[in-house]
């Protein structure tokens, strides 16, 4: 990787959370580095790309670094429909039996394995959307006969019953904004479904069992920054369920990764605290 390229694309910044900018190395990869605030304890990748090529990525699904290309489209995992399927039908049991239809939106809809699990569950005449700025992702998911727009969230797109934020909140240079057109598209009291990991409850880089993820993954969050962000956006937390992710499959998807040559830390199965958060949170009146 050309060095000297990647650091003309780089920026430094403050805590995506707290504004500070008091930070100590926490992690590495890929030439990206990972630091903690030590004011709020949020991780971040510091320095990080600058606006325009975060963009390019989150829209094409592949960043150009120092010559080299990235691919981060992944694929469609039909099992995560099955997932989230489980999940929803318990947090959100009280929509699915009222019987009423529901106006729900899925935010980095991906290639639409949530939206498909909502599909299942929801009321009749419930109207589901989906949103995704990357091209490829959205045309697959609108194979699978859902509503997808290929754009970010703007404000007042939607009133929403629900909106779902699952595994992007990573991928989100700036959380706080986002919420803020979040709330934008919820009527009132309308809620949200927000998923993902906890990595900065962890002491150490070494006690996550996979890679980060960087440059596509920006900004990690535990338990105390998620209820932060929530809080200062306006919601309250009525529900949070932690999910074990170290099982043994896990494990054996990392040694392939790392005989692949991934930059994955292997640990010990069902050893790791980390957990992916599943949380709903309604917007206050």
């Amino acid at each position: 990787m050309n060095m000297d390229v990647l650091s003309t694309n780089l920026e430094s910044i403050n805590c995506p959370c707290c504004g500070t900018n008091s930070n100590t190395p926490w992690g590495e990869e890929l030439g990206f580095s990972v630091v903690r605030c030590i004011e709020c304890r949020l991780l971040y990748v510091n320095p990080i790309l600058k606006s325009n090529c975060i963009d390019v990525a989150v829209r094409e699904g592949l960043h150009s670094i120092g010559g080299n290309q990235l691919d981060v489209r992944s694929r469609r995992v039909p099992r995560k429909i099955r997932y989230y399927q489980s999940k929803l039908k318990v947090m959100f049991s009280d929509l699915w039996q009222s019987g009423k239809r529901i106006d729900w939106v899925d935010v980095g809809a991906g290639y639409g394995e949530t939206l498909e699990a909502v599909r299942d569950l929801a009321p009749p005449g419930s109207v589901l959307v989906g949103v995704e700025p990357m091209k490829y992702k959205a045309e697959m998911a609108r194979k699978q006969g859902l509503e997808i727009r290929n754009s970010y969230l703007e404000p007042g797109m939607f009133q929403a019953d629900v909106i779902s934020i699952v595994d992007i909140f990573s991928h989100i240079p700036d959380f706080h904004s986002f919420l803020q057109i979040v709330t934008k598209n919820l009527k009132t009291g309308g809620e949200i479904f927000l998923e993902t990991g906890n990595l900065a409850d962890l002491a150490l880089r070494s006690e996550f069992p996979n890679e980060l993820g960087l440059p596509d993954h920006l900004v990690f969050a535990g338990e105390p920054q998620v209820r932060r962000y929530l809080t200062e956006a306006g919601f309250d937390v009525i529900q949070i369920k932690k999910q074990r992710v170290d099982g043994f499959l896990s494990f054996c998807k990392s040694v392939v990764k790392k005989l692949l040559g991934r930059p994955v830390v292997l640990g010990i199965p069902y050893a790791s605290h980390y957990r992916q958060l599943l949380i709903r949170a309604r917007l206050r009146s």
